[in-house]
């Protein structure tokens, strides 16, 4: 059932009146698969999104400081492209649950850092191993070759990813603008043509 989904979810992409010629035509099934993949992934998590853990948001943020190093809630907010608010509230969460401490930058004293404590490392471990038992029962029958390729991949398309944020931002916006047809022109009555002069 897996791989009908799958052939489903790509054929589509590869009719010759969806894809673009020339180069852009790879890129624009890379770029399918990975919307169809994250819907994919949006669909799951709705359907068991009343037994998550409610910790589960702000444990996005612990996952990032415990890979990333202790840093600023602003540095924060940022490397997780979210409105410092909503980064301070689940901050708060943490802070509370004794996931993570607060402490005085050693570069600016008058600032702090978020710390991931030994309780946090321990709770990140527990996320990813959980996580690790999904993809398993997915690439459970994959060769190695094809595992080992898969992971080193999509690592190089996640640093890459983050390297180029802006630009795919840019690009995302761009695309997802509407572009809408100007209004048509019609024979004005004199009034109209009167109030346009005006102005």
């Amino acid at each position: 059932m897996a791989s009908d989904i799958a052939d489903a979810a790509t054929s589509d992409v590869r009719d010759e009146h969806l894809v673009p010629d020339g180069e852009a035509s790879q890129a624009a099934e890379i770029a399918d698969a990975i919307a169809s993949l994250i819907h994919s992934y949006q669909n799951l998590k709705s359907r068991v999104a009343s037994s998550l853990d409610p910790e589960v948001a702000s444990l996005f943020l612990l996952v990032k400081l415990v890979k990333g190093g202790p840093r600023r809630a602003k540095e924060l907010a940022e490397a997780m492209c979210a409105d410092q608010s909503t980064v301070s509230r689940h901050v708060a969460a943490l802070v509370k649950s004794g996931l993570i401490d607060r402490q005085a930058d050693p570069d600016d004293g008058r600032a702090s850092i978020l710390v991931p404590t030994q309780p946090g490392r321990d709770r990140v471990r527990e996320l990813l191993v959980t996580r690790g038992h999904g993809v398993e029962s997915i690439i459970s029958d994959w060769h190695q070759p094809d595992r080992d390729q898969f992971l080193r991949l999509l690592r190089k398309y996640n640093c890459t990813l983050e390297d180029k944020r802006d630009e795919v931002i840019s690009s995302m916006t761009r695309g997802h603008s509407l572009r809408l047809a100007p209004p048509s022109q019609g024979p004005q009555s004199p009034a109209q043509h009167r109030i346009e002069r005006s102005n």
